[in-house]
């Protein structure tokens, strides 16, 4: 793992919030479907309701903040879908469609005021705020009907509830960090585990310099010659080099993937630590 460039890392606010704060079953197949109307629907719903509000109204702005915490430099970004600038102040608005009964809702998701909360800190420092408004926006995306919860937030109370989030944030990433250089040292060592055959370091080399210089390869080659260990292994070694973090390898659920768990596995035995 390099030092410094791989301290840096780069998230999305909701992507923040969610890693810190989801629960629940991790069992979705009853809801993805449904997820991903929503969200194909929560778009348009989202420029129905900003197209509504008045020229106080700044639709899509795009925040930024850095955090520097521990080794790591943490770089978060996102969008809010509204700041509303009023004579009382500014409220940030997050709008969300959902298909649930707005009757029935008696308070905003923690997730979606995490992400309003995310944007009033940052906005709120950017613009030396003592306070903000944080408001989430419901929508029936069938009847759209609407709800709004808000809150009031003072600056210190946005700023110590982010920096909780943070360190909560910065206990993974220092986990992931310190796997990685585990991870690169024991690649580093990693020998190829079998004599080669013939053909096999060609064709190790070429997909080490494939993955280098990212590039494709399409491959043809007889059976028996080791196809997947040839590629497994320098797929690896360039992992363990910065050219990549994870290994993708798609197979039918027959011999194929009998080879490829039965070829990490070798590799495993030999002290490699896999990437994700």
């Amino acid at each position: 793992m390099k030092t410094g460039e791989d301290r840096k890392i780069k998230i999305s606010v909701r992507n923040l919030v969610e890693f810190v704060l989801r629960s629940g079953d991790l069992d979705n197949r009853r809801t993805a479907g449904a997820e991903k109307e929503a969200m194909q629907e929560g778009s348009r719903i989202h420029r129905k309701i900003q197209r509504r509000m008045g020229a106080g109204y700044q639709a899509e702005v795009v925040l930024k903040h850095v955090v520097e915490e521990e080794q790591f430099r943490i770089e978060i970004e996102g969008r809010a879908d509204g700041i509303i600038t009023e004579s009382s102040g500014i409220t940030i608005d997050e709008i969300k469609g959902i298909y649930q009964d707005l009757g029935k809702k008696e308070a905003a998701d923690e997730i979606h005021l995490a992400q309003a909360r995310c944007y009033g800190y940052f906005y709120s420092l950017k613009n030396n705020l003592d306070a903000i408004g944080v408001q989430i926006t419901y929508c029936n995306i069938e009847t759209e009907e609407i709800r709004r919860f808000r809150e009031e937030r003072s600056f210190e109370e946005l700023e110590e509830w982010f920096l909780g989030l943070i360190h909560e944030y910065v206990k993974w990433a220092r986990y992931l960090y310190h796997h990685g250089i585990r991870r690169d040292e024991s690649i580093k060592n990693l020998e190829f585990p079998f004599p080669y055959r013939e053909g096999q370091r060609d064709l190790a080399v070429a997909v080490y310099r494939s993955i280098s210089r990212g590039k494709n390869l399409f491959i043809q080659a007889p059976t028996g010659i080791g196809k997947t260990l040839s590629a497994v292994y320098p797929a690896l070694k360039a992992v363990g080099e910065g050219y990549g973090d994870k290994i993708f390898y798609l197979t039918a659920k027959t011999i194929t993937r009998s080879v490829a768990e039965d070829t990490y596995r070798i590799l495993r035995d030999r002290g490699c630590i896999s990437p994700q």
